[in-house]
C-alpha cells in the first residue's frame, strides 16, 4: 500500500515541477502586463475557482482552519511566502531573467533536502549524500561565476523549501489549504484592483480578449501545480521532492536560452551537467532501495 503511495506522490511532483516549468512561457504571453497586475490577477481568479469549487462541493474548512490556531497561523504564513514567490518569479520572466530565476529553483531542492534531514530527521543514503555534495559544488560554483549574488533566486529558494515544509507537515487537505491562501490575499488583491481603476485608468475589461482570458486562466495555472505539489510532498519523503524539482527549472533553462534567447555560458554548462549528474545517483539509490525493499 505504501509502494503504490510512493508512485502517487512520485506521479504528482513530476506532473507539478514539469508545469512549472513550461510556465514562463505563459508570463511570457502576459509581459504587456505590470508585475502587480499579473500577481493580483493570479491571486483573484485562484480564489475565486477554488471558492467555487468548494462551494459545490461542500467542502470548505475555511472556519475551521481559522479556529484551529496552529493550522491559521501555518497557513498564514505560507500565503504570505507563496505570495512573495509568485511576485518575484513574475518580475524575473517579464525583466528576462529566466536563467536567473531557474538557479533559483536549482538552489530550492538544496533548502528541501537540508529541511528534511535538519528538521523531518530524514536519513540519506551514501550514493545521496555524494548527489548532495555535486549539486551544492555546482550550485556555489555557478554562484561565484555569476559575480554578483543572485537574490532572486536565492528569494524563490527560500520561499518555496519552507511553503513546502509547512505544507508537508500541516494535516489540512490540499484544496482547502490553498483556499484560505488565496483568501488571506484576496483583500490586498482586490483593494490593488480598486486602486488601479480609481486613479491608475486600468480596469480588467481594458485589455484584448485574449489577454482577459489568459488572465482568467491564471487561476488555472496557479492552482493545478500547487495542488499536485501538495499532495506528492505529503506522500514521498521532502528529500525526494528536492530532487525532482530539478525537472522544473531545467524545462525553465532550456526554455530561456533556446526560446528567448538569453545568454547561456561554459561554466554554466558545466555546472547543470553536474546537476544532472547527481540527479542520476539519486534516482539510482532511489531504484536501490525500492529493490532492496521488494525482498
Amino acid at each position: 500500500m505504501k509502494g503504490k503511495s510512493n508512485i502517487k506522490g512520485y506521479i504528482y511532483v513530476i506532473q507539478a515541477f514539469i508545469m512549472w516549468g513550461v510556465l514562463a512561457v505563459y508570463w511570457k504571453q502576459l509581459k504587456h502586463i505590470g508585475d502587480w497586475e499579473l500577481i493580483t490577477h493570479r491571486i483573484i481568479w485562484s480564489f475565486l475557482m477554488l471558492t467555487a469549487f468548494l462551494a459545490i462541493t461542500k467542502k470548505s474548512q475555511i472556519k475551521t482552519i481559522w479556529l484551529n490556531s496552529k493550522h491559521r497561523n501555518a497557513l498564514l504564513t505560507t500565503a504570505a511566502l507563496i505570495a512573495v514567490n509568485w511576485g518575484v518569479f513574475i518580475y524575473a520572466v517579464n525583466a528576462d531573467k529566466i536563467v536567473q530565476a531557474g538557479l533559483g529553483y536549482y538552489i530550492t531542492p538544496l533548502v528541501n533536502v537540508f529541511l528534511g534531514v535538519v528538521i523531518l530527521k530524514e536519513r540519506l543514503t551514501k550514493l545521496k549524500i555524494i548527489a548532495l555534495a555535486l549539486v551544492s559544488g555546482a550550485i556555489i560554483f555557478l554562484t561565484i561565476q555569476l559575480g554578483y549574488f543572485p537574490y532572486i533566486s536565492f528569494v524563490l529558494a527560500f520561499s518555496f523549501g519552507f511553503y513546502g515544509l509547512i505544507k508537508k507537515t500541516t494535516k489540512v487537505e490540499t484544496l482547502p489549504s490553498l483556499t484560505f491562501e488565496t483568501t488571506v490575499l484576496f483583500p490586498f488583491a482586490l483593494g490593488y484592483q480598486v486602486y488601479m481603476h480609481m486613479y491608475g485608468g486600468m480596469s480588467f475589461t481594458s485589455h484584448d480578449s485574449i489577454s482577459i482570458l489568459l488572465l482568467i486562466g491564471t487561476g488555472i495555472i496557479t492552482i493545478l501545480p500547487l495542488y499536485w505539489f501538495t499532495n506528492g510532498a505529503k506522500l514521498i519523503n521532502l528529500t525526494t521532492v528536492g530532487f525532482f524539482q530539478y525537472l522544473g527549472p531545467t524545462i525553465m533553462l532550456l526554455i530561456g536560452v533556446f526560446v528567448y534567447n538569453e545568454p547561456f555560458k561554459t561554466n554554466e554548462i558545466i555546472a547543470f551537467s553536474i546537476i544532472w549528474l547527481a540527479i542520476g545517483l539519486y534516482i539510482y539509490s532511489l531504484v536501490n532501495e525500492d529493490k532492496k525493499k521488494k525482498i
